[in-house]
């Protein structure tokens, strides 16, 4: 009985030195823990910026990591287009709408021509008629140019004043149809006119420019005279040959 006591007491010291052993290995395994856990989340370990790891697949996965989401957002982004807003054409719509109109009116597909409307005391007016003698139809808009002419084909000098008292509107001359512009003009002379009371020499021709032209079409002139130093109003042109009765 003597002898195995001592082995019992060693057996227990033995036991309680493995026992503080393992004590020790699990707080410093619980340090560890807590010291990761007590770092800076953004914090990252040397050489992470360069290089990072993906996680693994599942066991039984075929599939390679990040492969599904990346395939869904490149299919996602061709997919999604934005959307058009109301009234909004493309480059292509507006482009068919431009080649579908007609061009603007060239002044050897315009003939003029002018007859005399009712007259007031000492005023004139006259209807300005341009028509389309082409065999297309064209545009115009706005004022002609006008500059009076004699027989001998001398210019008289000649000033056109825009009337603005009507919103000029872009037309379209069919083929034989026309467009007009009212003239309107005084035959009393002025201080502007010759000193012996005549308002110079008596025009045969009125020499009209279409809007956006920069050539001329004759109109025979058979009105008279033009006082006030050749002043003469235009309305912008409209459609039609004159006024409606």
């Amino acid at each position: 009985m003597v002898a195995i006591r001592p082995l019992r007491t060693a057996a227990v010291i033995t036991l309680g030195v493995l026992a503080l052993a393992a004590c020790g290995g699990s707080n410093d395994t619980a340090q560890d823990g807590n010291a990761a856990a007590d770092s800076p989340a953004g914090e990252s370990s040397p050489g992470g910026d360069e290089a990072r790891t993906l996680p693994d697949s599942e066991p039984g996965s075929d599939s390679d990591p990040g492969t599904d989401s990346d395939t869904e957002s490149e299919s996602g982004a061709g997919d999604e287009q934005p959307e058009a807003e109301p009234g909004s054409g493309s480059s292509d719509d507006e482009g068919s709408v431009r080649a579908a109109q007609p061009g603007w009116c060239a002044t050897d597909s315009l003939a003029a021509s002018l007859s005399p409307l009712n007259a007031a005391a000492g005023q004139r007016y006259a209807a300005l008629v341009l028509t389309n003698t082409s065999d297309a139809a064209c545009r115009t808009q706005g004022w002609p140019g006008l500059s009076l002419e004699t027989g001998e084909g001398d210019t008289i000098p000649t000033t056109t004043v825009r009337d603005d008292s009507r919103e000029p509107a872009q037309l379209t001359i069919e083929p034989g149809a026309s467009a007009w512009a009212q003239l309107h003009w005084t035959v009393v002379a002025g201080d502007e006119d010759p000193a012996d009371g005549s308002c110079g020499p008596d025009p045969s021709t009125l020499e009209v420019i279409p809007p956006d032209q920069e050539s001329a079409t004759p109109a025979d002139w058979e009105l008279g005279q033009v006082c006030g130093a050749g002043r003469i109003e235009a309305l912008p042109l409209a459609s039609g040959s004159g006024p409606a009765e």
